[in-house]
Formats: structure tokens, sequence, C-alpha cells
């Protein structure tokens, strides 16, 4: 097919001849329209990327036709290359102030005609570049003012109230401290320091975190063909720190198939780290926690929730009840920067992130991730939620 459209209006097609024999049919597609109305109601049929419009024509003549198609904002870019049997300065200067690009007088000399041709090509693909770039830009600062609209509602609302409450205990425990200290024993006022020196750590850990969400919102990876992570062996591998001290509790059951993920690994360790340390935390390390992970339709769904024979009250619940993840629905309207980060990098990978249940004992999350394969798209999964939900938690 040729590279570019070219739409000839004249009323005259014996002209359309002549300039169908001068132009190369392997570089250019001509089009033709025999009046200007017939002209304007097909730009968008033919989409040209040069016009050339004759002058005199009946109805509609060439400077209005000029003028009009230079007011459509779709096609203000396009040159337009006025053709005209007039040589007067006057009348070639109406042909500009029309707002054409260019013109030739006639006879249409072939020479001419293709240097003028390939010239106002040059500027369209110039223009063409500009555009795009414009619209890359508007998209880049449409997508800033988004993050930075997200992280002031963060700042806000949520992260204040999750940065309260460990450093209400420190002041607490100061202040208790200071008002009892000689009132009280070694192992009280070692309990105290105890509790301040985890809502310390507790504070570090939520400092990390903040920082880590808010690179992710300001400076968002870019998903890549090099990204790879093994869920099986990163979840082993978490579980096993965490547990280091004791053994993995009997009541909680990990099923992970073997899989290769088309994630950063880094990043996927910071999903299933944070699922598993709200899960756990909320739950308490010795819930009757299962953790699936199966492989369905180029996608790796991984399901964090009660076992169902310890909680047969949810068995029959369809998926459908999950709601995507919002902090306001919680119940003590906290923000819980791990699911922030979680959600944040499954957005990332096009995946989806569903979490069910305000109570702490009836929490139940579902997410899918993209497959490391020829078939699974690194970008743009789309999973039709429903089906896949029931059978990957069933």
């Amino acid at each position: 097919m040729s590279s570019y459209s070219i739409l000839v209006v004249d009323d005259q097609p014996d002209n359309f001849d002549v300039i169908e024999a001068l132009l190369p049919s392997e570089s250019y597609r001509l089009h033709y329209a025999n009046c200007g109305e017939d002209a304007i109601n097909l730009l968008d049929k033919f989409d040209p990327d040069i016009i050339l419009l004759d002058v005199m024509m009946p109805g509609l003549n060439g400077f209005e036709v000029c003028k009009r198609i230079k007011l459509m904002s779709q096609w203000q870019g396009v040159p337009i290359i006025m053709i005209t049997a007039l040589s007067s300065k006057e009348d070639l200067a109406r042909c500009l102030a029309a707002g054409a690009d260019d013109f030739i007088t006639k006879p249409v000399n072939g020479l001419e005609l293709t240097a003028r041709v390939n010239s106002m090509l040059r500027i369209k693909k110039q223009y063409d570049r500009i555009q795009s770039f414009s619209k890359l830009q508007r998209n880049n600062i449409h997508s800033l003012a988004n993050n930075l609209n997200e992280i002031r509602l963060d700042l806000a609302v949520g992260f204040p109230n999750e940065f309260n409450s460990p450093l209400s205990t420190i002041s607490d425990n100061i202040a208790y401290l200071k008002q009892n200290v000689e009132k009280l024993s070694l192992a009280n006022t070692m309990e105290l320091l105890d509790a301040s020196d985890r809502s310390v750590t507790r504070l570090h850990t939520l400092t990390q975190k903040f920082w880590f969400y808010l690179k992710l919102i300001v400076d968002t990876p870019v998903p890549s063909n090099r990204d790879l992570s093994i869920p099986r062996f990163i979840i082993d591998r978490l579980l096993s720190t965490r547990f280091a001290t004791m053994p993995i509790p009997s009541e909680l059951i990990c099923e992970v198939e073997s899989a290769k993920l088309a994630v950063n690994d880094d990043l996927a360790e910071w999903v299933f780290n944070e699922l598993l340390d709200y899960m756990l935390d909320r739950h308490g390390d010795r819930t009757a926690l299962q953790i699936q992970g199966k492989t369905i339709d180029n996608a790796f769904h991984l399901s964090l929730s009660k076992h169902p024979q310890r909680d047969n009250s949810k068995s029959n619940r369809e998926m459908t009840e999950l709601i995507q993840f919002n902090s306001s629905a919680d119940e003590n309207s906290e923000l819980e920067i791990g699911l922030k980060i979680v959600k944040k990098i499954v957005e990332i990978y096009d995946g989806i992130f569903l979490m069910s249940g305000t109570d702490r004992a009836d929490t139940e999350i579902y997410v899918t991730l993209p497959l490391a394969s020829e078939t699974a798209s690194m970008t743009g999964l789309q999973l039709g939620l429903p089906t896949i939900a029931k059978q990957s938690l069933s």
C-alpha cells in the first residue's frame, strides 16, 4: 500500500488524470473530489496527508474550501497546495490569506508538483511529530496531576492515622514513665520500654513503606520483557524467614503452583510480603490461613483467606461480593500503606486486586498477575473476573 494519501479537489476530472499521471502511484494514494462540499465531507474517509485544491470551482471556490478546512482542528495540520490559473500577486496573496501552505500555477509541471508535494510532506511529518509529542506531554501532565492528587489525598486522610498510632503509644508511655518512674518496678518499666521500642520499629517500617509508595506513584516503573519472578520460591522464602524461630503453624496451608511471572522480582516480593504481613498480622500467626496460587487462563491467581474447612460460613459465598480495595471502606478509616503498595504494583502490570471483608476475622484478598510466556501480554492483560475468581478459590 502506498505511504501517503493525497486528496485532489477539482471540478474537471481531466485535471485529476493529469496529476495522477505526474505522481508515481507507488508513492501516493490519490483520491478525487469534484467539488468543495464533497471534499469537506470526504476528509474523514480519505484521511489525506496533503490536499491539492483547485481555486476556480463552481459553488464553493478554492479559497472558501481552504478557509473551512483550516478552521477544523482535526485538519489544520494538513498542508493545502492551491492549484490556480491565476498568476497575479493579488490572487496568490488570496491563496495564502485563505490558509494555503503553497500554490502551483497551471499548467502543472511534473517536477514542480513532485517537489512541492515532497516539501509539504516533510512539513506534515514534522507537524505530526510535534502533535504526538504534545499529546504525550499532555498525558504525562494529566497522569502527574492524578498522581499528585492521590498523594495529597493519602497525606490528608490516610497516612496521618497510621503514623499516629505508634507515635501516640510512644508519647503516652513516656508521659506515664515521667509521672510514675519512682513507683514502677523494673519489670513494668521494661514492659513500657519494650512497647515503645516496638512502636519505633513500626514507625521505621511505615516510613520505609511510605517512601516506597511515593516512589511508585511519582516514578512508576515500566514493565519490561526481562521482568521475571517465581511466586512459589518467594512465598516459601518469606514464610521461612517469618517463622525462622518456630515451626510453620499446621493451621497455615500454602498451596502455590510453580509459575513464572512477567513481574520484576523485587516488586513481586513486595506484593507477596505485604499480603502475608497483612493477613498474618491481622489474623495472627496461628490463624487457619490458606494461601493458594494457581495458573488459569495465562495468568497467575493468588488468594489469601481463612481455610474453608475452618470457616464454613463463607464456603458458598459468591466472588462477585468481592469489592475493589477502597481505603474509605475500612472500619477504622485507616489507610494500610502495604495494601496501597500492592494495589499500585498490580496496576502497573494490569492485574486485578480485590479485597473482601472489613472485619479483622473476615478478610480475603485476591490478586492476578501476568505470566512470563509468549502468549501472556506484558501489558494490557484483561481477564474475565467472576468465573476465574470462583475457580481459583474453589
